[in-house]
């Protein structure tokens, strides 16, 4: 055409290279549309690499799906903010043994807080910011708390100098500060990365606040009776010793006491719901082998709701010699929060050489506001450090136990670790034995070789199951392996109230029918036999604070955590539900047919509310706060008191009411943040899949 209007020959081929040109790029558009594209889940890599020479590089390599092949270098890192989808982010850390720990550490905390950088300043943000600045008392108060936060982190790290060459402990202590270090550093950069216009900056000082969170409701208590009484002229200087001579109970001695006040007004504590924890260990009819069911649900503030699942695997050395040998704590999978590097969640899964082990734990009332007339705050170190420092350098549930008696200034918990590796394959000899031994009558002299066999089960099963117990000032930690094993009652459930007779002597608490519920009946122990089962437990017996009408208040239990292990064929099932707990009905009567389902659909409203009303009449739940996030509730509550009486009518609406929603509550809870968090928290069961 072109030759015909005229055009040169030369002209004409390039019209034609052009139109070929054309041609191709259609057809290959055409067979490009059709072919499979590479689809991503939103999972984000980075690499740390490290030298002497030039220090540290990152190297990020966006969305991927090959996580197996992410190179190693120091450390490598995977992240998916999956909060939207399910309710919890995830992050899988790594580190390699032959960099020295510091590496190690710090490598691991640039990534992490590189890539978790915004759920970090939107947890800060709901958290911290805008509890501390809510008005002057809370700005006293977290201006105290930084100055002695920084202070502390000082003293810490150099002593962590001093003895960690020597002491296991203090070299993981001094690891837990240079991996918060690093965080901060990767937080600034993964900011300017973005090139995120931030409206504040989190200091230092942030950053230790947020990691001292299991903390703060003993220093908030600490602080109001001996602090700000003390700046007003009425505090008087007192030093007292205080041994504590019973066995399992860590002796403090020649404490120097800060300033106090004694005045006639009564103390100031706070108390709100506490977490529940149940575990239980039980042989089934058709198998000696044991099994282990584990729940946890966290007490917490709704604004603290930015979820994460954390697991690091970090190949730390006893001695910041790189020749030592590795930690035998070096695969820690825990529950968690943007910025802190532990679970204040306290629930943990621990792996590693020779190592297999579950640590969970709650907060228990302390009303004896006197013992912290024994404590130096300023000597205190975090108690999220020192329960990593624990698992990391653990080779048994004592040795875990031991460390944690290390400093035990703040945190009133009550822990419980399990070794797994200790669930073993038994024959029913030592369970009937020892029921015949509890009646005389009964007993029938035995001979050497049965003798024999139960010492061997006595050491086999010793160190199975440890409990440990920390007050102001004060531990007690005990071998209770016999108690499940040989007990009418293997489950035990954890509320707030001390389990030792000696702690809950000391502190000051009693004894109610909600502490009662370790019996078999209050349990209805023969119905726990499966996860789903736990999960409804937890449930029934969980708090939520935005159900009290008129007087919600943002907060109560905020999660559930499942953990099962079967010992026979060496298998754990692990799964969480994220947000505010509500009662599932579909989950009220498992394998039921379709029949069943229907009438259950049916009469749900009639009936259930009459079973959850058994299980929780006249029950009276009391205040235990353990995250840095409830600052913001902390002003409201200011005397001791039951936080309700009717928990039949707590539960009625709980029942009815369904998944929590933030704009379910707009127009009677105002004032809390919640950047970043999804509308509404009805997410299924999260197993996470980690790649390493």
């Amino acid at each position: 055409m072109l030759k015909v209007v005229g055009a040169s020959w030369q002209k004409t081929r390039i019209g034609t290279y052009i139109l070929i040109g054309a041609g191709l790029l259609v057809i290959g558009a055409f067979f490009i549309s059709y072919m499979d594209r590479p689809k991503y889940n939103g999972t984000y890599c980075a690499t740390a690499i490290w030298s002497k020479q030039t220090g540290f590089h990152i190297e990020y390599w966006k969305q991927q799906n090959d996580l197996l092949n992410i190179p190693k270098g120091a450390a490598r890192v995977c992240y998916k903010d999956s909060i939207y989808e399910n309710g919890w982010a995830q992050i899988e850390v790594e580190t390699q043994r032959t960099y020295p720990d510091w590496v190690q550490a710090f490598g691991a905390g640039i990534l992490e807080g590189s890539l978790t950088w915004n759920n970090i300043y939107n947890q800060w943000k709901n958290t911290i910011e805008s509890s501390c600045e809510r008005d002057e008392n809370s700005q006293n108060f977290c201006t105290w708390l930084r100055d002695l936060l920084c202070e502390n982190y000082i003293r810490i790290k150099e002593t962590a100098v001093q003895r960690g060459e020597h002491d296991h402990y203090w070299h993981q202590i001094s690891l837990y500060f240079s991996q918060l270090e690093g965080l901060e550093t990767g937080y600034i950069r993964g900011a300017s990365r973005a090139r995120s216009d931030l409206e504040e900056e989190i200091p230092f000082s942030d950053f230790l606040l947020l990691n001292a969170a299991a903390d703060i409701q003993d220093l908030k208590i600490y602080f109001e009776n001996f602090v700000a009484n003390a700046t007003n002229g009425t505090a008087s200087d007192d030093r007292e010793d205080h041994k504590v001579l019973d066995e399992g109970v860590t002796s403090m001695a020649s404490v120097v006491v800060p300033p106090h006040t004694e005045t006639a007004a009564e103390p100031k504590n706070f108390f709100l719901p506490s977490a529940t924890m149940l575990a239980k260990i039980f042989q089934t009819p058709d198998s000696p082998t044991w099994r282990l069911l584990f729940g946890h649900s966290t007490a917490g503030s709704y604004s603290s709701m930015l979820r994460i699942q954390k697991r690091y695997k970090f190949h730390y050395h006893f001695s910041p010699n790189i020749r030592s040998n590795t930690v035998p704590g070096v695969d820690i999978t825990f529950t968690g929060y943007p910025g802190i590097l532990g679970s204040t969640d306290d629930f943990y899964i621990v792996k590693g050489r020779q190592v297999q082990s579950i640590v969970g734990g709650v907060g228990i009332k302390n009303e004896n506001i006197d013992l912290w007339k024994t404590v130096n705050v300023t000597e205190a170190l975090p108690l999220v450090a020192r329960v990593m420092a624990a698992n990391r350098i653990a080779q048994n549930r004592r040795t875990w136990a031991k460390a944690m008696s290390r400093h035990p200034f703040t945190g009133c918990k009550q822990w419980i670790t399990v070794d797994l590796n200790k669930l073993r394959p038994q024959d029913n000899l030592y369970t009937m034995l020892a029921e015949d031994e509890k009646h005389d009558d009964a007993a029938l002299p035995l001979n050497a070789a049965d003798e024999a066999a139960i010492n061997e089960r006595h050491n086999r099963n010793k160190g199975l199951v440890w409990i440990v117990e920390q007050l102001p000032g004060r531990m007690h930690l005990k071998d209770v392996s016999e108690r499940f094993l040989t007990g009418a009652n293997s489950t035990w459930i954890a509320n707030g109230v001390p389990y030792f007779d000696e702690m809950l002597q000391a502190s000051g608490v009693t004894r109610d029918e909600t502490s009662e519920l370790n019996t078999h009946q209050a349990l209805g122990d023969d119905d726990l036999t499966n996860l789903e089962a736990v999960d409804q437990f937890m449930r029934k017996h969980g708090f939520r604070g935005d159900l009290l009408g008129e007087e919600s208040v943002a907060y109560g239990n905020i999660d559930i955590k499942l953990f099962s292990y079967n010992a026979q064929i060496g298998i754990s099932d692990y799964h969480a539900f994220a947000g505010p707990i509500f009662i599932r009905l579909q989950h009220m009567k498992p394998r039921q047919t379709l029949t069943e389902s229907a009438s259950l659909e049916s009469s749900a409203s009639v009936d259930e509310p009459k079973v959850l009303a058994s299980h929780l009449k006249d029950e009276r739940l009391s205040v235990s706060i353990d995250d840095a996030a409830q600052l913001a509730e902390l002003e409201r509550i200011t005397e001791r008191r039951s936080v309700r009486n009717d928990m039949h009518a707590i539960v009625m609406r709980q029942h009815s009411s369904g998944p929590f929603k933030w704009s379910g509550v707009a127009d009677y809870i105002t004032d809390v943040e919640h950047q970043g968090h999804p509308d509404e928290f009805n997410f299924p069961k999260v197993t996470p899949r980690w790649a390493w």
